[in-house]
């Protein structure tokens, strides 16, 4: 690995943080802050995704 890839970081970061803040949410009888808390973690996921095919070597890297 080359570095670190901040922008990815920041979207693993943020997607964990809006999912956990919508969890709460949840538990505290707020059942439609349940859609974005999953919107959040779909995003951190795919990014999660994105990175382990860029490191093995599926694919290619994205131009900024």
């Amino acid at each position: 690995m080359t570095g670190i890839r901040w922008g990815s970081l920041a979207t693993v970061v943020v997607g964990g943080v809006i999912f956990l803040v919508c969890l709460v949410g949840v538990v505290l009888g707020h059942p439609w802050s349940a859609v974005p808390g999953v919107l959040g973690l779909l995003l951190a996921i795919r990014e999660v995704r994105y990175l382990r095919r860029l490191r093995s070597g599926k694919i290619a890297a994205r131009e900024n």
